[in-house]
């Protein structure tokens, strides 16, 4: 099976260096966690993708031992994912990204 691509979006940066940051002032071994268990989920998206939708054509990828949500879509067609947010699980979800 062809491995998919992942891009990610502006704000699904801008949310994970603000994570990271916030971690890295608690304790800067832990945003070296935060920045590793992110890692793996996100690679993991290259080789199955295929979660279920949640909303709108959104699927979700839990980060292992952190509350964040990997909020993406793929296009099966050109094998890419794209991940439009890395949210605290907490959030409202009414503040879960949207397809621009």
């Amino acid at each position: 099976m062809k491995r998919f691509k992942v891009y990610l979006l502006d704000d699904a940066v801008k949310e994970f260096e603000k994570a990271f940051n916030y971690y890295h002032t608690i304790n800067p071994t832990l945003s070296k966690k935060f920045y590793s268990a992110t890692n793996r989920a996100i690679n993991d998206l290259k080789i199955n993708p295929f979660y279920q939708i949640r909303y709108d054509e959104f699927r979700m990828k839990m980060v292992k031992k952190f509350p964040f949500i990997i909020h993406f879509i793929i296009n099966e067609d050109t094998h890419i994912v794209s991940i439009y947010g890395i949210r605290n699980s907490y959030q409202n979800p009414e503040k879960y990204p949207t397809k621009k």
